[in-house]
């Protein structure tokens, strides 16, 4: 088995091997440093410039940039790679565009600040990933919420037949007296 390891740019000496116990560990490194990230945008708008269409292989480098050099920050890099993908998105079926950009989302995680990370998440908040991330964020959202409404339910129950007043049972549960009235209905009607 070979493992590969990538180095962003500003890893000067890489390790080649670990040592555990009497276990030797090699990897093969991919090196960036001598990479390039502004040649990488600048073939691509070439291309775009003189009417060509981009290829699916030539935006696979793009999700690398931000490992690469260049005279932009990763930031920028990365903002950049997202732009370019999604001006592109013909060159590519939906879930590699998803895969793509989550790659450089998860870049953006791994090296910017929490200001510039917002950035990155307001551009992939306007993507469909963003849009099945938020759409899986509601999802859960509402799930917790009829466990927290079922688990409230079950509470203000079990204090109503321990004989708790009902002003007893909204206090104790951290609800309006109307909430417990309600809920006590409810289970009347059943």
């Amino acid at each position: 088995m070979v493992t590969y390891v990538i180095c962003s740019s500003r890893v000067t000496e890489p390790f080649t091997e670990l040592a555990e116990g009497i276990n030797v560990y090699r990897v093969r490194v991919i090196r960036m440093r001598g990479r390039d990230g502004d040649k990488v945008f600048a073939g691509l708008e070439e291309k775009r410039r003189n009417g060509g269409k981009v290829q699916r292989a030539e935006l696979v480098p793009l999700l690398l940039t931000p490992l690469m050099s260049s005279r932009l920050s990763v930031r920028e890099r990365i903002v950049k790679s997202l732009e370019i993908l999604q001006e592109e998105e013909a060159a590519v079926t939906g879930l590699e565009m998803e895969k793509m950009q989550a790659v450089l989302y998860t870049f953006a995680d791994k090296f910017l600040s929490a200001g510039d990370l917002e950035q990155v998440k307001e551009m992939i908040a306007m993507t469909r990933l963003g849009q099945m991330l938020v759409e899986d964020g509601i999802a859960r959202g509402i799930e917790q919420g009829i466990e927290q409404g079922i688990a409230l339910t079950k509470r203000v129950l079990r204090l109503s037949a321990k004989g708790f007043t009902r002003d007893q049972i909204a206090e104790d549960c951290g609800i309006g007296r109307k909430e417990v009235d309600d809920i006590l209905r409810e289970e009347e009607d059943l």
